[in-house]
């Protein structure tokens, strides 16, 4: 019933949900940096930056698990990341 949802941050890294753990992959993508279960979950922190200078909004994400784990995103990706917040916030209900 869970589906995977994948967001990437501005730097190329990236945080993969799966169901029953979220991982953290660097280097655009191709190396697993950490992966942590779902059942470790205690909070995630979104903390939203306004653009400067031509840059578009981007927004910091703090994710406290067995790991602390941390990506910058921007605007494009802010629905994947609600999705990723609604689907950690159901996880520890």
């Amino acid at each position: 019933m869970d589906t995977t949802i994948e967001v990437t941050g501005t730097n190329g890294d990236r945080l993969v949900y799966d169901g029953a753990s979220v991982a953290k992959f660097r280097h655009n993508g191709l190396q697993e940096s950490v992966r942590n279960p779902v059942s470790t979950y205690r909070e995630i922190r979104v903390t939203h930056r306004p653009g400067k200078r031509g840059r578009p909004d981007s927004y910091e994400v703090l994710l406290a698990m067995a790991a602390f784990i941390s990506l910058t995103v921007d605007e494009s990706q802010k629905a994947r990341l609600d999705a990723l917040v609604a689907a950690l916030e159901r996880s520890s209900a």
